[in-house]
């Protein structure tokens, strides 16, 4: 299987960022890869490329030797430099097309999306999956409007695609979002900010799972 066919089973994918991690960025993606993340994506967005590359290097090795995605965020000469799994591209970053003749057809692209008219063009344009949202109100997204749930309802009908809701998701909140319609959450204050991330990480994962192999009711 193709690592987009893989992508597929992701179901726990955990933003990093330094300014907000409780712990280190590698203790951070230690701790979350040891709770089960299914993929981790780093996003700083004030260091320079080559510091990235450096302080993504060990994490790049531990993500190969556990078979998690890495993905990074915006910056897709530091993807292709990690040999990342993949980029995710924000609405006012470069095209899927360029960034694909950068880091190749065989790298997952990932695409932020805010409403069904820009999901549906991301899917037009080949990316392997989007991120819908914010769900809620966020500080780390506060240029953008919470979306609420309906708008998951109405991907998981149009959107063939694999969808990550994402945007302030807790575990208080976490069962109306899987219930909406989403089967993949992305996280990052929830699980990173945490005093035990790796707890945290263990008990979404946990739900995540748990929530595929119940059947789910009508209406």
């Amino acid at each position: 299987m193709t690592k987009k066919d893989l992508f597929h089973r992701v179901r726990l994918y955990v933003l990093i960022s330094g300014n907000i991690a409780a712990r280190s960025v590698n203790e951070t993606a230690r701790l979350v890869i040891d709770g089960g993340a299914d993929a981790i994506q780093l996003r700083e967005k004030t260091i320079s490329d080559d510091e990235f590359i450096s302080l993504a290097g060990e994490i790049r090795d531990i993500t190969t030797k556990r078979g998690i995605f890495l993905i990074i965020n915006d910056r897709v000469n530091v993807a292709r430099e990690l040999n990342a799994d993949g980029v995710h591209l924000g609405q006012h970053d470069m095209s899927i097309t360029e960034a694909r003749e950068i880091i190749g057809n065989g790298k997952i692209i990932g695409v932020s999306t805010h409403n069904i008219i820009q999901a549906r063009q991301a899917q037009k344009d080949g990316a392997d999956y989007i991120a819908i949202g914010p769900v809620y109100p966020t500080t780390t997204k506060d240029y953008e409007p919470p979306i609420g749930l309906e708008v998951i309802q109405e991907i998981s009908r149009e959107i063939n695609i694999p969808f990550l809701a994402i945007g302030a998701i807790t575990l208080e909140n976490l069962d109306k979002v899987l219930k909406a319609g989403a089967s993949r959450v992305a996280v990052c204050s929830a699980i990173i900010s945490s005093n035990d991330i790796l707890s945290s990480t263990k008990i979404f994962k946990e739900k995540l799972t748990t929530r595929q192999t119940v059947p789910e009711s009508d209406g």
